[in-house]
């Protein structure tokens, strides 16, 4: 008889794909040099997760329940537990031909159990995984109805491989006598939590924690990709090298305009200096057993193009490199950073380069043919591409996650280069982790991080685990003088007295552009709302800003910013959400008290292309009423640090700004030290669940409110509720045609916070497919 693992699919045509494609993740992508296994053995034990993955099909059970018209179920049909079981003792078979030590062999074959068992759901903690007395009589009766005849010869298929041999009988004993269920329990009690795992470096720890995560994902990603994919000719397109250089010989920005002022000479020739020497000096600085660097350059010196010419450059140095992943931290700027690299490429050809975020349409381009939605969502979920432009918390996921969808993304991480945009914006809480982990993916993956900021964090040391790209880069910081801080944060004022000197400095400079940044929402609108009594709105633009109006208005504001609709004054009252990577430029900043990174980045946004004939001034304010929010967005902590670094300083200028961010990184650095890490802990007890509830972002329970704010809003407000109502589609199909227009429709969606102690808000309208409206 014909087994079958999906309609249609004979089952070991299935396990055929999928071992091959298990072996062929790990042959093509060159990593695990650092790894206490070969590569070759990394390969054969992925090649027997995928050979047998599923073999838990081949049973009377499962054939009747697959091939059934209702899908009857005549008994246990559960295939991942024995399936894993078999997975382990062909792995056991296969590891006693090496020349591993007992500890490895045993710790890979119980990674090659966990891997195949958990292949159709998240992980669970290693300590979880051991008991299994509970499923002994399922098993038995399982292990019973197996196909035999075809089950064994399914065996010695994928066994001639690698030239083993194994009887489905022995296997079946086993079973039935209980074998496997001491084994593994006594495994994990004597050598992982009693035994000498526990003397084992901090290194070596993490290193197992993502052998399993690879092999993990490897097959997951194998799995999915026969089922999902099958077999697709791939795009011979590529990336070019040279794209950056062509881009900036096609703008022009190597021709220096003897027509510009001065400033802007100044600044164009700065940018061209901090492009080719970073690039040449790379050459120097790369080291291939070093896999950490940074591009540190002030605001508006090409960061975004000198760190995709860096990028391209280390591709042409080690060879083996094969995808640059770029991330960033808010989906707001990705979509302005895309174009520009778009624009590089000269292709949308998604196999080229793709946009992955939560907002983002998954439609998935090949040459000129647009994929089917399934395919195009999965293609982009696992990052099947030259270049992703991303957020962190897609990156991070996909390192920390146990969500199989996420986790799918991490074979692509090998052989990649990964550049983390504003890199200042990860809480050092996190820092210690992300120090540990970056150091043992780079190895083990054979990856290279580098990590790009004006502000650049002290998560890596300086010279020892971090380069520096940008030569004399600290030169580049005492070449402008576009800005000065000047800090009245040292005398705390009312909000009232604070909108009385925005006003006051409004009505003496009707010429000048202002940026007014607030830490909270509530004190932003505070603020927005007393300036609308005191403006005079036939001579001034005054504008909102933050996470409560929607993104459609947030865009077409800045867009106003950047490209002013008339001469009028214009003011901006905003929340922090301005200051990282937002392509705007301004007359004066007024900024409430922050940690010095921020303050920093604040003063980015004025003068930001040196185009003003004088220093913009930067206004630092400690407002009464905002404490208390100030502390709950920043913590108490920096803002403390934040004020003893300037405590004697009343006005200092951007030539000296570096002074400000290196002694205020010092004292965080100090605290991320000391700070205990649940999540290195975590990796460190091969705790795979507990380590998935990692979050970058602390989550707030929020309520939908979709904004009918014109016409392009009602429309697909009414197209989403047709999706939704149509009862022709399952859920799976509406989350696809959803999908399509996905990205229009949250242009017009705000998230509002529950507050503290609060399970509901009350809206005028009722909730009708997840989102309130108005």
């Amino acid at each position: 008889m014909t087994i079958f693992s999906h309609p249609e699919k004979p089952l070991i045509d299935h396990l055929r794909e999928v071992a091959n494609n298990c072996q062929t993740i790990i042959f093509e992508r060159k990593w695990l040099e650092k790894s206490p296994f070969s590569q070759k053995i990394i390969e054969d034990v992925a090649y027997l997760c995928g050979s047998f993955h599923d073999i838990g099909k081949a049973t009377r059970y499962f054939q009747h329940y697959l091939n059934s018209p209702k899908h009857d179920i005549i008994g246990p049909k559960n295939h991942a537990l024995i399936s894993s079981l078999f997975v382990r003792e062909v792995v056991e078979i296969y590891l006693d031909t090496t020349n591993l030590e007992n500890f490895d062999k045993r710790i890979l074959t119980t990674f090659a159990f966990t891997a195949t068992r958990r292949h159709h759901g998240g992980l669970v903690n290693l300590e979880d995984e051991v008991l299994l007395n509970k499923y002994s009589k399922e098993l038995k009766e399982i292990v019973n109805v197996f196909e035999e005849i075809e089950t064994q010869k399914i065996i010695d298929f994928f066994l001639a491989k690698l030239n083993l041999t194994y009887s489905f009988d022995t296997f079946k004993q086993s079973i039935l006598k209980q074998e496997y269920e001491n084994a593994i329990f006594d495994f994990y009690d004597d050598q992982i939590k009693f035994g000498d795992y526990e003397d084992r470096l901090l290194s070596q720890k993490i290193q197992y924690f993502y052998i399993h995560q690879i092999l993990y994902s490897t097959l997951l990603l194998s799995d999915k990709t026969d089922v999902i994919v099958g077999k697709r000719q791939k795009s011979d397109n590529k990336f070019p090298l040279d794209g950056v250089i062509n881009y900036r010989n096609l703008k022009k920005f190597n021709d220096v305009n003897q027509n510009d002022d001065e400033a802007t000479i100044k600044l164009n020739e700065a940018k061209n200096r901090a492009f080719y020497e970073s690039i040449e000096n790379l050459k120097k600085v790369y080291n291939p057993n070093h896999h950490i660097y940074s591009v540190t350059l002030p605001t508006g010196l090409g960061k975004t193009l000198t760190s995709l010419g860096v990028a391209l450059e280390l591709r042409k140095l080690n060879t083996d490199l094969q995808r640059l992943i770029i991330t960033i931290p808010f989906t707001s700027i990705i979509d302005q950073n895309y174009e520009v690299y778009k624009s590089v490429a000269q292709t949308d050809d998604s196999s080229i380069i793709l946009k992955h975020h939560h907002q983002a349409e998954p439609a998935y381009k090949m040459g000129e043919e647009q994929l089917e939605p399934d395919v195009s969502q999965f293609l982009i979920e696992t990052w099947q591409s030259e270049v992703i432009v991303t957020t962190f918390v897609q990156l991070l996921n996909s390192m920390f996650s146990n969500d199989k969808s996420l986790l799918m993304k991490l074979p692509n991480l090998a052989n990649s280069i990964i550049i983390l945009d504003e890199v200042q914006t990860i809480n050092y809480d996190h820092w210690k982790l992300i120090n540990q982990v970056f150091k043992q993916l780079g190895e083990l993956l054979n990856c290279y991080f580098i990590m790009m900021s004006a502000t650049q964090p002290l998560i890596f040391e300086p010279e020892k685990e971090i380069i520096e790209i940008v030569p004399d880069y600290k030169s580049y910081f005492n070449l402008f003088n576009r800005t000065k801080i000047i800090n009245k944060s040292r005398t705390i004022i009312s909000l009232v007295d604070f909108v009385a000197e925005v006003t006051t400095y409004a009505s003496d400079n009707p010429k000048k552009d202002i940026l007014l940044i607030l830490n909270t929402k509530s004190s932003c609108l505070k603020v927005f709302n007393k300036l609308l009594e005191n403006i005079d709105s036939d001579k001034c633009n005054l504008y909102f800003m933050s996470t409560s109006i929607t993104p459609y208005e947030r865009k077409r504001i800045i867009s106003f910013l950047k490209n002013k609709p008339d001469t009028k004054q214009q003011i901006v009252v905003t929340t922090q959400l301005i200051e990282a990577g937002v392509d705007i430029s301004v007359d004066a900043v007024f900024r409430v008290l922050a940690p010095i990174d921020a303050i920093i980045q604040a003063s980015g946004r004025a003068n930001r292309y040196n185009e003003k004939d004088y220093q913009c001034d930067v206004f630092l304010y400690e407002i009464a009423e905002s404490k208390k929010g100030t502390s709950k967005v920043y913590g108490s902590d920096l803002i403390l640090k934040t004020k003893n670094v300037l405590s004697d300083i009343h006005t200092i200028e951007e030539s000296n700004y570096l002074f400000l961010i290196e002694a205020y990184f010092k004292e965080v650095k100090k605290q991320s030290d000391n700070k205990i890490n649940e999540n290195i802990e975590y990796i460190e007890k091969l705790a795979f669940l507990s380590s998935g509830e990692f979050s970058l972002i602390e989550e707030r329970n929020s309520k939908s409110l979709f904004v009918q704010i014109n016409e392009d809003a009602k429309n697909v407000w009414n197209e989403y509720c047709n999706i939704y109502s149509d009862e022709s589609l399952n859920i799976f199909q509406k989350r696809l045609t959803f999908d399509k227009i996905k990205a229009k429709f949250y242009e017009f969606v705000v998230n509002i916070p529950l507050q503290f102690g609060q399970k509901e808000i009350s809206f005028d309208s009722e909730q009708i497919f997840g989102f309130h409206i108005v």
